[in-house]
Order: C-alpha cells, then sequence, then structure tokens
C-alpha cells in the first residue's frame, strides 16, 4: 500500500474547510475519496478512516455498511465478487470538486512546513503560563525536529 498520508491530510483539510465533515454526507465524501486511491472493504475503509484522523475518529460498521450500501444503489460505487468497493463514474464525478487545482500543492512538504511555521511563530506570541503546560509536548517536537535535522545533515555528509 502506498504512502498517501499527504495526499489525505490535504484533503481532510480542504473537506473541513467546505464544512462537510459533519454528519453522513461527509462521511460518504470521504469514503468516495478513499476508493479513489483504490478498491477496499468496510473494514479496511474503517481502519483508513482511523489512520487519517490519527486514531481520534474510527467510524463503525453501522456507519459504513449502510452508508456503502446506499452508495451502491446510488451508482457511485459497485460491490466486486472479492467483496471490495470500487468507485464508480459516477462516484468519481461526486468527488471531483476535490480534485481541483492545487491539490497535490495542498499536502506537499513546502505546504505543511509553511503551516508549521506559521503555527510556531502563533506559539511563540502565547504568554508563557498558557504554554507551560504543554511542556512535555513540546520536548517531543523539539526532539523530532532534531532528528530530521540529524537526518538531513547525515545523508548530506554521506552524498
Amino acid at each position: 500500500m502506498r504512502d498517501n498520508r499527504e495526499d489525505m491530510r490535504a484533503f481532510m483539510r480542504k473537506f473541513h474547510r467546505l464544512g462537510h465533515f459533519r454528519g453522513y454526507g461527509g462521511l460518504k465524501l470521504l469514503v468516495l475519496y478513499i476508493l479513489s486511491e483504490g478498491p477496499k472493504n468496510g473494514a479496511e475503509l474503517m481502519d483508513t478512516i482511523d489512520m487519517m484522523s490519527h486514531g481520534h475518529w474510527k467510524p463503525s460498521p453501522g456507519s459504513i455498511y449502510p452508508l456503502l450500501s446506499k452508495a451502491v444503489d446510488d451508482n457511485l460505487i459497485v460491490k466486486r465478487v472479492d467483496r471490495k468497493y470500487e468507485l464508480t463514474d459516477a462516484g468519481f464525478e461526486e468527488i471531483s470538486m476535490f480534485k481541483a487545482e492545487g491539490w497535490d500543492k495542498a499536502g506537499s512538504i513546502e505546504s505543511i512546513l509553511t503551516e508549521i511555521d506559521s503555527n510556531l511563530s502563533y506559539l511563540e506570541d502565547l504568554a508563557e503560563e498558557k504554554l507551560a503546560p504543554y511542556v512535555r509536548i513540546l520536548e517531543r517536537i523539539g526532539v523530532k525536529i532534531n532528528r530530521i535535522n540529524e537526518t538531513i545533515k547525515n545523508s548530506m555528509k554521506e552524498a
């Protein structure tokens, strides 16, 4: 399975900005987007959403399977013999607005780093007492940034 976390993060940001992330309609669009990456069964869809949300949300079978049945009835997806679901042309059309220009750029490394930089600027402006409860998280972030810098330095030495 290819690592598509950047694409999924970009989709989630765009999806959230449009205000569609609540309710059945949001789940439908999310499932259709995931299926645009390739066929999956219901359990794989639930696991993918769980991974995309970093464990914050895993839809229940009671949400996914009725949605899949309705999407089959609406001709947005088909259920294959191997019990995986696949998008139809109508399904691709349904999510086409999320595949607009700038899609890849939204999830690029540059845009992610720019967003991190903006968030760090915000944190720098906060009063010390607001950040104090989060010192452990900030330390973990610092360790990760140092590890990334070391990896880059080491790869530059080897080149």
